[in-house]
């Protein structure tokens, strides 16, 4: 089990979040996300995923998207069904889904969609941010998405 006792700043913040969630060590979210992806032809898995990590911040830029952690995800059991996807990320979320999904939408990335059009109009310079914002690839139109929302059905089952 994870100890919440730290030293320093980071250690008071961890301790912080330890106490609001109620129980020491429960790193277990309530709410999450889960996008499955894949690149499109051509593209490779490295410049696939630079892209990604640097696309997740700005996700977690928006209210309600707490963290994210990525996998590269191989074929189990009743894989030829899943839709053939090679990545998984998974966010936790600080809200219920729908209200993580509408701030999402209302940042413009409520799908592939409008993240297009966000991006063209930042690259156009008609965005206060459009300095530090993260290129679109030309690449972006081929990448497979489907997502899901999660909300926990129990606490954190571990062995008895």
């Amino acid at each position: 089990m994870k100890s919440c006792a730290r030293s320093g700043v980071a250690g008071r913040l961890r301790a912080s979040k330890c106490a609001q969630r109620g129980a020491e060590g429960a790193d277990v979210t309530k709410y999450v996300h889960l996008v499955f992806s894949d690149p499109p032809a051509g593209v490779t898995e490295d410049e696939f995923n630079e892209w990604y990590d640097a696309h997740v911040q700005e996700i977690l830029a928006v209210e309600g998207w707490a963290a994210a952690t990525r996998y590269r995800i191989a074929p189990e059991v009743g894989a030829d069904e899943s839709g053939g996807y090679r990545y998984l990320s998974l966010y936790e979320l600080e809200v219920p889904p729908e209200v993580a999904v509408a701030n999402l939408a209302a940042a413009g990335m409520g799908n592939a969609d409008t993240y297009i059009e966000m991006k063209g109009i930042e690259m156009k310079g008609e965005d206060d941010h459009s300095h530090d914002e993260l290129p679109l690839p030309d690449w972006f139109a081929g990448i497979r998405f489907a997502s899901w929302n999660a909300t926990g059905t129990s606490e954190r089952i571990v062995p008895a």
